[in-house]
């Protein structure tokens, strides 16, 4: 699987923001602070993590979760941008053992 452009990740992450989250934003920018500016606080965090290996599928080692990649959009964006997908050789509705027992 091909790594996403940075373009492609903001829009999946503004998808993201806009529906799950129901926050109304017209564009992200990467100046924009997550829970000043969109009032995203540590429980959406902690969700967001689950979406970004859920719906985007991309692997997010618990050992790189840092509190200062979720201070920014940029910063998120950059951090999303590390992270690898999962294979895609998993069966549809398959999902890691680690993702599952971590959301819970």
């Amino acid at each position: 699987m091909m790594k996403r452009t940075r373009e492609a990740l903001k829009c999946e992450l503004q998808g993201l923001i806009r529906h799950k989250f129901k926050i109304k934003v017209d564009e992200l920018h990467d100046g924009l602070r997550l829970n000043e500016d969109l009032a995203v606080d540590s429980i959406m965090i902690v969700q967001l993590i689950v979406f970004l290996e859920v719906e985007l599928k991309l692997q997010v080692p618990d050992d790189q979760v840092d509190p200062r990649t979720f201070a920014t959009v940029g910063s998120l964006l950059d951090f999303m941008q590390s992270l690898e997908p999962y294979p895609e050789e998993a069966p549809d509705g398959a999902q890691p053992v680690e993702m599952v027992n971590r959301a819970w």
